[in-house]
């Protein structure tokens, strides 16, 4: 299996993981994003020659989780990246940061690094568009965000992310 596909199946389990940790704190969770609604068109939005349209970023960077929060009675949308980084203040290639803006600026984007806290999260209103990002800076610790998240279930699954990171 190439290196490629090989972080698409580490990304798709730092998902997995964060909906079950979300799910474990008492959010529900439910698959948002086009790679899991549409799935078939994926392959075809990726491809060569595909018009970068307005519609077609707009799908493309379509989060991955709706969250309800029975507590707040607020729903959130939820992009999860899992990032490698030397340290938690080199964190490149958050590309989708200006389009997230544009059309899903009241959503969270959920941060996964192996370095520091392990797992960010930061409103996308509150984010720059830039080349690099601080987690210490740019975003807060996830469980500041999703507070029902108890503090062993981070650590536990902090521990989890690693291991998928390593693999």
């Amino acid at each position: 299996m190439s290196s490629f596909h090989d972080d698409l199946l580490k990304g798709s389990q730092i998902k997995d993981l964060i909906k079950v940790l979300l799910q474990k704190s008492g959010y529900s969770v439910f698959p948002y994003g086009y790679e899991t609604t549409i799935s078939e068109i994926r392959n075809k939005l990726a491809e060569k020659g595909t018009k970068n349209s307005r519609t077609v970023r707009r799908i493309r960077s379509s989060p991955d989780l709706l969250v309800y929060d029975q507590e707040k009675k607020d729903l959130m949308l939820v992009e999860v990246k899992m990032r490698r980084a030397p340290r938690e203040t080199s964190i490149k290639y958050l590309k989708r940061i200006a389009d997230y803006k544009k059309f899903w600026n009241d959503s969270i984007l959920v941060v996964i690094a192996p370095c520091g806290d392990i797992m960010y999260a930061q409103k996308v209103s509150e984010l720059e568009v830039k080349q690099t990002y601080n987690a210490i800076t740019d975003f807060v610790q996830f469980e500041d965000v999703f507070t029902r998240a108890k503090a062993e279930d981070i650590l536990h699954f902090r521990e989890k992310a690693m291991q998928i990171m390593e693999k």
